[in-house]
């Protein structure tokens, strides 16, 4: 079968009932413009590779039609047959009418396009951040799929039917403009906005977590996992429901207040916590119920989002200070350590900040130079802040009770996946803290960017990248004031030890394939949580880090569970 190709402004070309192979442009070849093609009743394919302004009926047929990279402004017509229509990335502003036939559309671009479905069985498949104006005013049977995290920012141009829109991590607006219509919002955030162009009608109504809201013309907004937090409604913020007691976060404070003063050790220390501070009796039936809800539940993102307040989809990182936990604020990967005016250089070889004196080594390049002035300018003294912020004011080097008050900063060039880690040394009768070492792997940190005060670093090898620094120092500082306040630290299961530091600077963004395995398999989720006190001893198929991401799903399936 030959291929046809056009490449000719102007252009009317028809096919016949037999298959015929189409491309609209090519390599090289300015883009064809006002082009028309009738391809005919049979199944076709045809592959847009740059036209502009142009029509394409594919016909009856069972065809294939893929938009290329500089497909743009096109008008796509499926007239009743099994098609298949391709999306890529750079192809926007096309305009795809299904017909009769059940359809399937594979979306890749991140700018807008507009579908508009037929009487078929319609599939439209999200594979990237995209946007897209739908009509489904003749469809009774659609679904929208996402993939791979992607999400797409959705507005119903005409039909009365259910629809999701998913948000994505960047700031989004969700219109409302279809009467009749009932609206599902997943991954809403505390930064985006819901656009309603009809009035509210009555009271909103809490269902679990989720705000419905009642619309003029028998319509319906429900938005998923806001009650309590703010939330944004034609630009202005409103709190819907909350807590009527106790919050997660402060669920997760009376926690480590009582884990502070347990005279235990190892798993009875937490147990004793958990009782006094939640109605369960140990953490044994917290992870037994946790289990159970995930087995019942059967889906990883309900389970995560419904059960744990985990929120993959917007822009917090799910730090137990932020947002996604029940707070006024939205915490992401840029603000979640603070920094605030411009970078001081120290040349000393110690310093104060918080009760903590930390010393430093001369610096052997530019690299740990700047790491040095990030820690004595920001990260050691607002990462100290977010603990107390995170854990309470029983978590501070300046207490009476604090083992430890000093610290050695030591850069190293280790073979590890660790990024840093927080090296103790314990006195063997008492089980307190008698000594702090903070090693920074400069494999990871090398080429450590000196214009990020977030502390980026351009090192990327495979799936494996480097966090910002300052995350990764809040996470090694709850490790340490841990291990100055509590006896006996070292003892205690890995998946508190990770999942708390985790959960200061939230991982929702980073570890979310982790977790997802982890919620789509109940047994992986409880070998994630061995009580072994060794992360490293402690192995789960396919997750990276077992006890990070499961103790940070613990805790926050705990403080979910445990609010009231």
């Amino acid at each position: 079968m030959a291929v046809i190709v056009i490449a000719d402004s102007n252009t009317l070309v028809s096919g016949d009932n037999f298959s015929n192979e189409f491309q609209l442009g090519a390599p090289n070849v300015s883009s064809p413009k006002y082009v028309t093609i009738y391809a005919g009743s049979g199944d076709d394919t045809i592959n847009n590779y740059n036209g502009v302004h142009s029509l394409i009926d594919a016909g009856s047929g069972n065809n294939l039609i893929v938009n290329s990279d500089l497909a743009i402004d096109n008008t796509i017509i499926c007239s009743g047959g099994n098609d298949s229509i391709v999306n890529n990335t750079g192809a926007f502003n096309n305009f795809i009418l299904t017909g009769d036939g059940d359809d399937t559309i594979d979306i890749w671009s991140k700018e807008k396009n507009t579908i508009k479905f037929g009487k078929g069985n319609n599939l439209v498949r999200i594979c990237a951040d995209t946007k897209l104006m739908l009509n489904t005013s003749e469809s009774e049977n659609y679904q929208l799929k996402y993939f791979n995290g992607a999400s797409a920012a959705v507005t119903l141009t005409n039909g009365s039917h259910n629809y999701t829109v998913r948000g994505s991590k960047d700031v989004n607006e969700f219109e409302y403009n279809i009467a009749e219509s009932n609206l599902n919002i997943v991954g809403f955030g505390g930064e985006d906005n819901l656009k309603i162009d009809r009035k509210i009608i009555g009271n909103a109504t809490i269902d679990n977590d989720d705000v419905i809201l009642a619309v003029e013309n028998n319509g319906r907004i429900r938005i998923r996992n806001v009650k309590g937090r703010p939330i944004n409604i034609n630009g202005n913020s409103t709190i819907i429901g909350g807590y009527e007691k106790i919050s997660p976060q402060e669920v997760i404070k009376n926690f480590m207040n009582a884990l502070d003063k347990t005279k235990l050790k190892g798993s009875p220390a937490v147990d004793e916590a958990v009782k006094k501070s939640s109605k369960f009796d140990s953490m044994r039936q917290v992870i037994e119920n946790m289990i159970a809800d995930c087995k019942k539940i059967n889906n990883p993102d309900h389970f995560l989002r419904d059960y744990c307040s985990i929120i993959l989809d917007n822009a917090d990182t799910g730090a137990i200070t932020g947002w996604d936990a029940g707070t006024k604020f939205v915490k992401t990967a840029e603000t979640i350590v603070s920094e605030e005016g411009t970078v001081q250089n120290f040349n000393g070889n110690f310093f104060e900040v918080n009760g903590l004196k930390i010393y430093v080594p001369a610096a052997q390049n530019i690299s740990q130079q700047n790491i040095i002035n990030g820690l004595y300018t920001w990260w050691a003294k607002n990462s100290l802040r977010l603990i107390e912020e995170s854990y309470g004011t029983d978590y501070r080097f300046d207490n009476p009770n604090a083992s430890v008050n000093e610290m050695t900063v030591e850069f190293i060039n280790d073979a590890t996946s660790a990024l840093a880690l927080v090296g103790t040394s314990f006195n063997v009768s008492s089980g307190r803290a008698v000594k702090l070492i903070l090693r920074i792997n400069m494999k990871y940190y090398n080429d450590i960017r000196a214009d990020n005060v977030d502390g980026a670093s351009n090192f990327n090898f495979g799936n494996i990248r480097a966090s910002y620094l300052d995350r990764t120092l809040a996470h090694e500082f709850t490790h340490a004031v841990m291990a100055a306040n509590i006896d006996h630290f070292n003892d205690l299961p890995a998946y508190l030890k990770e999942g708390t530091a985790e959960m200061t600077h939230g991982i929702s963004d980073e570890r979310s394939t982790d977790m997802k395995i982890l919620a789509g398999n109940p047994d992986k989720l409880l070998k994630s949580l061995d009580s072994n006190s060794d992360a490293n001893k402690i192995f789960v198929d396919e997750v990276n880090a077992p006890s990070y991401a499961g103790g940070f799903m613990l805790l926050n399936y705990f403080a979910k569970q445990a609010a009231y």
